[in-house]
């Protein structure tokens, strides 16, 4: 009867191995899911966010061309177009210029600019917005630069500084 006994032991300790062997498998298998799924959101949020990134130095870069033609001529690049009108930039290989043809950048994204009066206070000559109830004065050697970029079903950022005659 003793053998009996140790068969009938061994017998269940060899099932319970089976068991912890399953048991394992799933849990690595599970990890290895989660960890799968993760990745996969990360990648989609990373792919969606890329037109925005794009966008964004397009801004960047509508900002420097407005700099580029305010530095190659104050006069013949900014005074001479009109101020709250819509204008699009265009690179001819070595410069800029602006141009009231639409501009479309790999057939995606459309970049506008417009120029608008900067206006300052009388008191201290601060620049303010042109909203403001402060008493003000357009100042004729500023101008406020406002960059929009547009791309896909309604999706617009927009920037806004100024700029000034450095070189008079």
């Amino acid at each position: 009867m003793k053998c009996i006994y140790k068969t009938h032991a061994r017998n269940r300790n060899q099932g319970f191995g089976m068991l912890e062997v399953l048991v394992g498998t799933a849990i690595v298998s599970l990890a290895l899911i989660g960890l799968v799924t993760a990745f996969n959101l990360y990648l989609q949020a990373g792919f969606a966010n890329t037109p925005k990134v794009k966008a964004v130095y397009l801004l960047e870069e509508g900002i420097e061309a407005v700099r580029f033609l305010r530095d190659n001529g104050w006069t013949s690049n900014i005074t001479s177009l009109t101020t709250g009108a819509q204008y699009y930039l265009e690179f001819t290989g070595s410069t800029w210029k602006s141009t009231t043809t639409p501009e479309s950048i790999d057939g995606v994204y459309q970049r506008t600019f417009r120029l608008d009066d900067a206006y300052r206070k009388t008191s201290n000559s601060d620049i303010i917005a042109s909203t403001s109830p402060d008493v003000k004065a357009i100042d004729p050697q500023a101008r406020e630069v406002i960059v929009r970029v547009s791309w896909g079903d309604g999706n617009v950022i927009e920037m806004t500084t100024y700029i000034t005659n450095l070189f008079e």
